[in-house]
């Protein structure tokens, strides 16, 4: 009896186009929500005023040749200025006082491989859906696009997760899995970051987020505060290859109240005005009330309160419109269309925005205009002298590509920004 199965090797697989991407893309604190080739979501005209770009396109721009930047500030008023009775004596004259930030690029690249045939079988759509090396550089593209925007989170460590109890296992449980959607490699450190802890780097095969754990492709032994940090596949102990304090400035360093950015520290004397505003909510939901006290205390600080991004996750914007839905009524008045068409919550005129990267339990006060994003180099591919960015392997039917950026986050006015820690989210 002829059946489906005993035909099978007969009957044509109908393969259904295009390709359709099952990864989480955004990339809303540096590039605002656009799609994986970097154009806008939406058709509407208005929405380059109204829509959220990111800081990469909001932030003042710096373009240099050098290994640093170097921006000057006005720290300090003149103090030979009051109020005299008749025919007394002037007051001392004084001066402004000045003093300089700097800080050194980071360099970030992503490569491509690709055989001739896999180039030559792919150049047309009866080969495949997509042309394979259309997809690779646009992939590598959004990749490292979205690498670098977790890094915009970070403490310039390159640090995705902490161990949070040592064992021996190939399941290590973590603090947070909001950096990962398996297939990263990743190197392990000690909390100091002096010890490569395994001999070469694993790869995060599966990730458990109500269990706050991540499965990698061998058993590792750690200790309590061990740290994960992305690694190329061939990373070892012996010669590491990873992101350790070679990525961007994240907000970690530049909204704290503490700490050295751009070589000044508010605990030196005469420092004292490079602090942001720190709230600690204690666990509680993140309402108007505290919202109030953190722009309140910007506003104080640097007298610049009234253009700021409020950046937070879903699990704190969602308890915050909770609070809000027996006092107020949403309407096109009350919201921002940003970029795809979806809306953002408002506090005092100000979006509040969500990045499924952005710590959790945290909501950071920016303003953009008070950020750099200083560069060498837009996002390029590195080209022979022809111009082609593709490069043969010697010896290989096969090609490589190298896409790079040169470049670094920061701020000239570290008390225009603010935050709020410890407010209940969501595990994840």
């Amino acid at each position: 009896m002829a059946t489906l199965s005993t035909f099978s090797a007969a009957m044509k697989t109908r393969f259904l186009g295009p390709i359709r991407d099952m990864l989480n893309s955004n990339k809303v604190l540096l590039f605002g929500l656009r799609t994986r080739d970097g154009s806008s979501k939406t058709t509407d005209p208005d929405a380059s005023r109204r829509g959220w770009r990111g800081i990469e396109a909001d932030a003042t721009g710096i373009d240099f040749v050098g290994n640093e930047f170097r921006m000057p500030l006005r720290t300090s008023r003149n103090a030979g200025v009051g109020s005299r009775a008749e025919n007394a004596a002037l007051p001392a004259p004084g001066s402004q006082g000045y003093m300089y930030i700097s800080e050194p690029l980071r360099y970030h690249y992503g490569s491509i491989s690709i055989t001739g045939q896999l180039l030559k079988a792919s150049a047309s759509n009866e080969g495949a859906f997509e042309r394979a090396l259309t997809q690779e550089l646009e992939g590598v593209t959004d990749d490292l696009k979205r690498k670098v925007n977790i890094d915009g989170y970070g403490t310039g460590t390159g640090v995705l997760a902490t161990i949070t109890t040592g064992t021996t296992s190939a399941t290590q449980p973590v603090n947070t899995t909001i950096n990962f959607q398996g297939g990263e490699f990743v190197a392990i450190y000690d909390t100091t970051l002096a010890t490569h802890n395994a001999a070469a780097a694993v790869q995060v095969l599966s990730v458990n987020r109500a269990g706050l754990t991540v499965t990698l492709s061998a058993s590792v032994t750690t200790t309590t505060a061990d740290v994960l940090i992305r690694a190329s596949s061939d990373d070892t102990a012996a010669v590491p290859n990873n992101d350790k304090n070679a990525v961007i400035n994240g907000l970690g360093n530049i909204v704290d109240s503490t700490g050295v950015l751009h070589g000044l520290n508010p605990a030196t004397a005469g420092q004292g005005f490079w602090a942001s505003t720190e709230i600690a909510a204690g666990g509680a939901i993140i309402g108007d009330s505290l919202l109030r006290q953190l722009k309140d205390s910007v506003g104080f600080e640097s007298g610049s309160d009234d253009e700021l991004i409020y950046i937070t996750t879903r699990g704190i914007r969602n308890r915050y419109a909770n609070t809000l839905t027996s006092l107020k009524r949403f309407n096109d008045a009350q919201s921002m269309t940003l970029r795809g068409g979806f809306k953002a919550l408002l506090f005092d005129d100000d979006p509040m925005l969500i990045d499924d990267v952005c710590p959790l339990g945290h909501v950071f006060a920016l303003n953009t205009g008070a950020m750099f994003w200083s560069q060498m180099s837009d996002w390029e591919f590195m080209e022979e002298d022809t111009g082609r960015a593709l490069h043969i392997v010697p010896g290989f039917d096969r090609y490589q590509a190298w896409l790079f950026k040169y470049c670094q986050l920061g701020t000239y006015a570290r008390n225009r920004h603010g935050k709020i820690t410890g407010g209940a989210d969501d595990v994840r």
